[in-house]
């Protein structure tokens, strides 16, 4: 009796070293590994900054120091290892209630390099938040700043979980520097951010971690409708022909799409050699270097054999893929407001007409459509985008889902549209898109 008891002990003992290291190899202890302050705003520089860039404070507060960190972040790599990943949290200071957490989503890029700059108009967005009192999120994707791996293009599940770890990430992060949020968490991004921001969503509401509930969504300018309207842009002359190289790079690594070894073989010479330089691990070359070797017609980079099944097999594993990872069919719960531009040549702006259209017929009723301009393009078009976006978020910030209120008050809409109105006149004269999003 006295060796089976011992027996049994044994048993029981590496049965649960066995699950318990089978729990330590899923979930990790600690989804923050690291955190470094980069630089710490005042009012008074931050004044400065917005007199520099000429942002009206009337239309973006400031209210509040900023703290600005670079954290590295542990997050599940497709085949179910833990990589790190890199983000920047944007901290207010001395605020006087528990803030609420906003999260931005980053434009294109194909290099792995990103610095933390005052000059980059993207985190300049989430440091306008911050200042009024959001805790403002960038997470850098998988792939992308100091993160392992190279970065899966319009690939709904990573960019989602960029997301969600760098939340779980900033959870433990808030305690060690003393920032209270309230609970309320607010998704945006624009171009590639108006998609990752979408999918942050959806994989947030299925998760459904009564931690992290979303509160309200602002998507601007996203490709929702991959094998729809933005599918049409492959196949005519257009600005930013990377889009169809980078998506079958990336879903080649994510899904195997094609049964090679060499997925630069299935791109026409000189491409299938000059390719690889600009996608795997790339640390300096950046989309306008691409955009000037690339044909203007995105499709004609592929071999025509490829493309043909592409337009004739509606069962090609690829074209599975991007209907998987469009954004268009499914039920958001938390409100939802769509911003793009009609004027807009990268991002079909019937991506998001699309996917209003869909939802509404699926029974959604908190979703709403803004058209910022007729006439703006892409990188025009994002200014007004992320004013409308955060006069969105303000009314949910600070009287809650409240939805026969108005999202900007007259005087700021009349300020916004005054703004606008040049902008459209610059635009429509000289024909130049600005600074990339």
């Amino acid at each position: 009796m006295r060796n089976l008891i011992l027996v049994f002990l044994l048993f029981s003992f590496f049965q649960s070293s066995f699950s318990e290291d089978k729990v330590n190899s899923t979930i990790p202890a600690n989804y923050l590994v690291s955190y470094n302050l980069v630089k710490s705003h005042t009012k008074k520089s931050i004044s400065a900054l917005w007199k520099k860039h000429h942002i009206p404070k009337i239309i973006l507060h400031v209210k509040n120091d900023v703290d600005i960190y670079e954290i590295i972040y542990k997050a599940k790599w497709i085949d179910s290892t833990w990589i790190q990943c890199s983000g920047i949290y944007f901290a207010p200071k001395n605020i006087k209630k528990p803030a609420p957490i906003m999260m931005y989503g980053h434009g294109t890029q194909i290099h792995k390099h990103r610095d933390i700059s005052d000059e980059d108009a993207q985190q300049g967005i989430c440091l306008g938040f911050a200042t009024d009192g959001y805790a403002a999120c960038y997470p850098d994707y998988y792939g992308i700043g100091k993160g392992e791996k190279d970065h899966l293009y319009q690939h709904s599940w990573s960019e989602a979980m960029s997301f969600i770890y760098m939340l779980y990430a900033i959870d433990e992060l808030n305690k060690k520097i003393d920032v209270k949020t309230n609970g309320q968490l607010f998704l945006t991004g624009y171009s590639q951010g108006g998609h990752s921001s979408f999918a942050a969503q959806k994989y947030l509401e299925e998760l459904n971690d009564p931690r992290f509930k979303v509160t309200a969504t602002s998507p601007m300018s996203g490709a929702y409708d991959m094998t729809g309207e933005q599918e049409k842009y492959m196949f005519q002359v257009y600005p930013r022909p990377f889009y169809l190289p980078y998506l079958l790079v990336s879903y080649q690594e994510a899904y195997r799409v094609l049964d090679i070894d060499n997925i630069y073989s299935i791109f026409k010479p000189p491409f299938d050699t000059l390719l690889p330089k600009y996608y795997s691990n790339n640390r300096d070359k950046t989309l306008d270097d691409l955009d000037k070797i690339m044909p203007k017609i995105p499709a004609e980079v592929v071999m025509d054999s490829l493309v043909q099944v592409y337009k004739t097999n509606p069962d090609f594993l690829f074209t599975q893929k991007l209907r998987e990872n469009s954004l268009t069919n499914w039920k958001p719960q938390a409100p939802v407001q769509l911003c793009y531009c009609k004027g807009d040549r990268e991002v079909n702006y019937k991506n998001s007409e699309v996917a209003y259209n869909t939802m509404q017929a699926l029974g959604v009723t908190k979703i709403k459509l803004n058209n910022l301009s007729d006439y703006l393009d892409h990188n025009t078009c994002a200014a007004f985008a992320v004013m409308a976006t955060k006069f969105y978020f303000d009314r949910f910030k600070n009287h809650g889902d409240n939805p026969k209120m108005k999202d900007v008050p007259k005087f700021k809409k009349a300020l916004a549209g005054i703004i606008k109105k040049k902008e459209e006149k610059k635009y429509k004269a000289s024909g130049n898109d600005g600074i990339r999003y």
